[in-house]
């Protein structure tokens, strides 16, 4: 299993957005707005992929990946392995776990 986390890649203190995540993701309306004014480090999801919810995972992920890109505002993702933990990532030198858009729903379309 992969684990993923995904951040706004720029800070944004765009409304819509923050309704988007209090309303999609039951996360308070200041609470989003204080993690997308973070940009790259307000990691406002994080999931398991491919594990017994996938089905639901993975259509979060791409309704995350399609509302912000109707408000052209790029995400950071980053993917690691399932025995890894989050708190063990090098902050330093995070771009080495980053994976793209594309890449990712890729890997989502391969899968069965």
């Amino acid at each position: 299993m992969t684990k993923i986390s995904i951040a706004s890649a720029v800070p944004s203190s765009d409304l819509e957005v923050a309704s988007f995540l209090h309303q999609r993701f039951k996360m308070s309306l200041m609470g989003s707005q204080r993690k997308l004014s973070m940009g790259g480090k307000g990691f406002f999801f994080t999931c398991e992929l491919y594990g017994n919810d996938h089905i639901r995972r993975e259509q979060d992920v791409l309704d995350i990946i399609n509302f912000f890109r109707t408000k052209s505002i790029p995400l950071l993702i980053l993917e690691i392995d399932n025995e890894k933990e989050w708190g063990a990532l090098d902050l330093d030198n995070l771009d080495q776990y980053s994976v793209s858009e594309t890449e990712l729903l890729s890997a989502l379309n391969s899968k069965p």
